[in-house]
C-alpha cells in the first residue's frame, strides 16, 4: 500500500507532511489537521450516502470521520494498484477504555447523543432507500428472521455432532450444553413471534452498524464517530445492544455496569416500550453460542486446537451471569 499510495496522495486537497499507519488506516498530517486514507469497497452509490451522513453529522455538531473530496471534486481516488481509496477528517485521540466505567458510560452518552439527532432521517439520504421492515439496509433479515435462521443452524450442528463416532472434548460440551442455548433462542422466538419484524413501533433512525470501543475516538474536545462504513438507517437498538454486549462480556456481565449504561442512554434518548423489548430479545439471544458453534463448523475437524472448547467453556460461565442480567432488565423496565 505505501509504495503505490503516493499518487493517491498527490491528488487529494489537502498537503500531506508525512503519513503513519492506523487501524486499518493510514493516518495523514497536514496543515489543514489530521486527514485519514481508507481503502473502499462498495459501489459510488454507497460513498455518496456516506457522504451525505457525515455532512449531516457536522451539521448536528456529531464530530465524525467525513469523507471529503480530492482535487477533482471525487469521493474516491484509484491508485496504480486498481483499489479505489476514500479520505475522510481525522481526529488525535485514544479509543475507548474497555476497562473504565467512566469511558463506557461516556461513550454510551455519545451513542444517545449521535441517535437522537437522526432519528426519522431516513428521506434524507435517498440513496440508501427506505425503510424495509428489516432493521437495516434493503434487503436483509429482521431479527425474527435472524434468529430463526440461526437456529436452523444450531440444529443442524446438533444433528451432524451426533451422527461423528469419535466426539470431541468441545462436541461432548456441545450437546451437553445445547438444551440451554436452544431454549434461550426459542424464548426469543416465541417474544417476536406476535411482530414478525414489523418496525412500526420501534424506534428508526441511522445505525452505525458496527459500534464498539474500537470506533469511537475520545478526545479533549469531545468524541468522534470513525469508521462509519457500515452506516444504515434502521433499528437503533442494534447499536445499543451490540455495544452492551461487548462491554458486559468484558464485565462479567455487572448489573450494575449494565444498568448505568441504561439509564445514561433512556436520559439522552428515552426508549420506548418496543425498544426495551428489542434489546431484551437481541441480548437474550444466545449469540456468542452460535458464533462459537458456527465457527467450529466451517472449521478443520480434524484438527482440534482446544479453542473452541475453552470458548464454549467460558460462554457457559458467563451464561449464568448473563441470564442474571437479563432477569435485573426485567425488574427495572420490562
Amino acid at each position: 500500500m505505501y509504495y503505490q499510495i503516493e499518487q493517491v496522495l498527490e491528488k487529494q486537497q489537502f498537503e500531506v507532511e508525512k503519513f503513519y499507519k492506523g487501524r486499518g488506516i493510514l493516518i495523514c498530517e497536514t496543515p489543514q489537521g489530521l486527514f485519514a486514507l481508507k481503502e473502499f469497497h462498495g459501489q459510488m452509490q454507497k460513498a455518496e450516502y456516506l457522504y451525505q451522513v457525515g455532512q449531516f453529522l457536522q451539521d448536528k455538531n456529531i464530530s465524525c470521520d467525513a469523507m471529503v473530496k480530492n482535487q477533482e471534486g471525487q469521493l474516491l481516488t484509484e491508485g496504480v494498484d486498481g483499489c479505489r481509496y476514500s479520505a475522510h477528517r481525522w481526529v488525535k485521540g485514544r479509543e475507548c477504555d474497555s476497562r473504565s466505567r467512566l469511558d463506557i458510560v461516556m461513550t454510551v452518552s455519545f451513542l444517545a447523543k449521535f441517535h437522537g439527532v437522526s432519528q426519522g432521517a431516513a428521506g434524507l439520504f435517498p440513496e440508501q432507500g427506505e425503510e424495509t421492515g428489516a432493521g437495516t439496509s434493503p434487503g436483509t433479515e429482521s431479527l425474527y428472521e435472524n434468529c430463526q435462521r440461526r437456529d436452523r443452524e444450531l440444529r443442524r450442528i446438533r444433528k451432524y455432532i451426533l451422527i461423528r463416532k469419535n466426539k470431541s472434548d468441545f462436541e461432548r460440551l456441545f450437546l451437553k450444553c445445547f438444551p440451554e442455548y436452544i431454549g434461550q433462542s426459542g424464548e426469543v422466538l416465541d417474544a417476536l413471534r406476535d411482530t414478525g419484524g414489523n418496525l412500526k413501533s420501534h424506534t428508526l433512525g441511522l445505525c452505525h452498524g458496527d459500534f464498539n470501543q474500537h470506533n469511537v475516538v475520545i478526545e479533549s474536545g469531545g468524541m468522534t464517530l470513525v469508521h462509519m462504513e457500515h452506516m444504515r438507517y434502521g433499528v437503533q437498538m442494534t447499536d445499543l445492544a451490540n455495544f452492551l454486549r461487548k462491554m458486559l462480556e468484558k464485565h462479567e456481565w455487572s448489573e450494575t455496569l449494565g444498568l448505568e449504561m441504561l439509564r445514561e442512554y433512556d436520559r439522552i434518548h428515552p426508549m420506548r416500550a418496543a425498544d426495551w423489548k428489542e434489546l431484551y430479545c437481541r441480548l437474550c439471544y444466545p449469540e456468542k453460542f452460535w458464533k462459537i458453534a458456527n465457527h467450529y463448523f466451517q472449521s478443520n475437524k480434524v484438527w482440534d486446537s482446544g479453542k473452541h472448547y475453552e470458548k464454549l467453556r467460558k460462554e457457559n460461565r458467563q451464561n449464568f451471569m448473563r441470564r442474571r442480567f437479563l432477569e435485573a432488565l426485567k425488574r427495572a423496565r420490562l
